[in-house]
């Protein structure tokens, strides 16, 4: 007997169409979307020690102010050895990833 629970159990037609709709309006989308949005204080709250994104990345040594800034930060600093030290991440990657999953799974209404 699979006594394991699916994630879709209990899901009524309402509630699919509402996530197919969702899952519509997202493969449109074409704008980058702000860190602040992906990376929300409650997911940083519970996913590190920090308070808010930029909390953590100021301790990781963040000072830029601008897009490129940031990206040229996560590209060549040491923040996945920060992450891997002072988060239960062990990259920088592997907690963009989780963000990102938390990030579509609100906007398709999971």
């Amino acid at each position: 007997m699979n006594t394991e629970m699916n994630p879709l159990d209990g899901l009524n037609e309402e509630k699919l169409q509402e996530i197919r709709d969702n899952a519509s309006k997202l493969s449109e989308m074409q704008q980058e979307v702000p860190v602040e949005v992906v990376f929300t204080d409650a997911f940083v709250q519970r996913h590190t020690g920090f308070s808010s994104i930029g909390e953590l990345l100021k301790s990781a040594g963040y000072q830029g102010t601008t897009d490129e800034d940031f990206d040229r930060f996560i590209q060549h600093s040491s923040i996945s050895r920060f992450m891997a030290e002072h988060t239960p991440f062990d990259s920088w990657q592997a907690f963009q990833d989780q963000a990102v999953t938390a990030y579509i799974a609100r906007l398709l209404g999971l």
